[in-house]
Formats: structure tokens, sequence, C-alpha cells
């Protein structure tokens, strides 16, 4: 397929050789039968990714790698790549998930009626039932929601560039994971509400090293703080540093050490959350969620 993309599928990226094919390969089956280019927004790989994109040019005659290296995080190479994208649809994806076949129809032809969309994803096909314990929706039904503002996950988005300049991009400075929910609520003040599209699919592989999951939730309990620190939600309970670390006790206390295994490991992905919300709120000498 070849031709003056309609839409640009931005990939972020760093060190994502062993995953990407499965995800190019998705992108090379797609129901979509007008030009769509693929953008890889390399993050400063060091494991060959370029050599690995190099054998699905034929495939996927569109495809390209920008370089977006200047600095380390998922937002600045999803900037970057944007940037770079010579469509002004925008669709997101990550490089460790799967598309079904018709997301990219999906999701670029609901940019003709919304400017900002997000899609449907579930987790079982590529992580199955064994990673029930992360925190995770096995499938979703809707946008995600935080604090009544709701949000599309971030490796299942579309917009047009307008939102995209409108907010200013996404902010660098947030944990993984935070700049999503920022973004979303940005555009909503610019007057951007996202929309939901169920036939957008997103297969998404969730994380069950239990290292990588905690690191995960104690960045999501940093950007929790982070968030509400620049919008102050109306209605929110907020606990002072001396109530949250008599919360953080009380957790630790109720810890089910002789628990079955998953249920240990929900507990310690909770403390994680609660840990992160600590260090952030500590950090920045503020009340938090």
């Amino acid at each position: 397929m070849s031709g003056t993309p309609v839409c640009s599928v931005v990939i972020p990226t760093y060190n994502g050789a062993a995953t990407i094919g499965e995800q190019l390969a998705a992108l090379a089956d797609q129901t979509m039968t007008e030009p769509f280019e693929v953008v890889v927004a390399d993050n400063g790989s060091t494991d060959g990714l370029a050599a690995v994109l190099d054998e699905w040019r034929e495939r996927l005659p569109l495809l390209r790698r920008v370089d977006a290296s200047r600095a380390r995080g998922v937002s600045v190479a999803r900037n970057e790549g944007i940037r770079a994208a010579a469509s002004d649809r925008l669709l997101i994806c990550d490089a460790d998930d799967v598309v079904d076949r018709d997301w990219v129809r999906a999701l670029s032809s609901a940019l003709d009626e919304h400017a900002f969309v997000g899609g449907a994803f579930e987790t079982e096909t590529l992580s199955g039932r064994s990673a029930a314990w992360v925190p995770v929706p096995t499938r979703s039904d809707g946008l995600l929601e935080i604090w009544g503002v709701a949000y599309p996950i971030g490796c299942n988005t579309g917009f047009r560039r307008e939102v995209f300049d409108a907010v200013g991009g996404y902010d660098e400075g947030y944990p993984p994971g935070a700049e999503e929910i920022d973004f979303a609520w940005r555009a909503r003040l610019q007057g951007y509400a996202a929309a939901y599209v169920p036939d957008a699919l997103h297969h998404y592989r969730i994380r069950t090293d239990l290292r990588g999951v905690l690191r995960q939730q104690r960045n999501s309990g940093r950007g929790v703080v982070a968030l509400y620190e620049r919008f102050h939600p109306e209605g929110v309970r907020t606990l002072s540093l001396r109530r949250r670390l008599h919360h953080e006790a009380l957790l630790v206390a109720r810890f089910p050490w002789r628990g079955p295994s998953p249920e240990r490991r929900r507990w310690m992905s909770l403390l994680a959350f609660e840990a992160g919300k600590l260090a952030e709120a500590t950090a920045r000498r503020v009340r938090a969620p």
C-alpha cells in the first residue's frame, strides 16, 4: 500500500525489537484499504530495532523510523513521532501490543466525526489469566475515568493534529501513565472531549514480572498526585502526610502474609501505588488524594 497517507500510526518505542514485529504484522494485515503510514519513534534503542524495521519495509512501504532520542520517555517519543508524521490524523499504539485487524479503519473513520477518540482493549489474548492479579481490567467497556474525566488508554488513542497543537503535545514531565490523563484533561479544557470507539480493539500486553508491575504501580501513584496538583479537581478527599503515613501503616498491617500468592501480589501492587503517592506528596509537600 503506497500513496499519500490518510492517517499516521505513531509507535513510540525504546528497545522494542523483541516485540514490535507482532505489532507490525498486525498493521500489515489491516482491513483499511486507504494508505496509512507507520511512524516508529525510536527513543534511543540499542537492541537492533532499526534492522528489525528494515525487514518490514516490503510489507509496510510507508513505514518510517524517526529519531526521538533527545530525552528518555514515552511522551518525548510520542511528541517527536507526531511532529514527524505526514498526516493530520494521528493514531497512537505501542510496540509491545497488537492491534486488531479493523483498528486503523475504525479509529481513523471515527475522526471524521470526532477530533479525539479512544478504542477498546482486552488483555487475555497476550497475557492470559495468569496475570489476573495485575490491577488492569481484562477488557474495557468504555473510556477510562479519573475524578469524572474520561480518557482513552494511551496506547489506543487517536486525534486530529489540531488537538495536539491546542494542548501543546504530551507533557514530558509526568511519570509514565499520567501523561495520557493529562493530555485528555487539557484537551477537554480546550473543548475536545474524547469519544469511545468500541470497534477499535487493541490487544494489550500487561507486565507480569513483579518488579515491573510494582514500578509501574509506584509511577501511577506518583502520577495521581502530580495530576491532582495540576488540576485540583473538586470534591476529591485528600490526606495530610501524617494521615497518609497512618494509612500506609494500616495497609502493611493488613497484608495477607499467609494468603495465596495472587492475593499477596495484589496487595503488593496496592502498596506500591500508595507508596508512590506518599513519595510524590512528600516531595511536593502537599496533601494528596
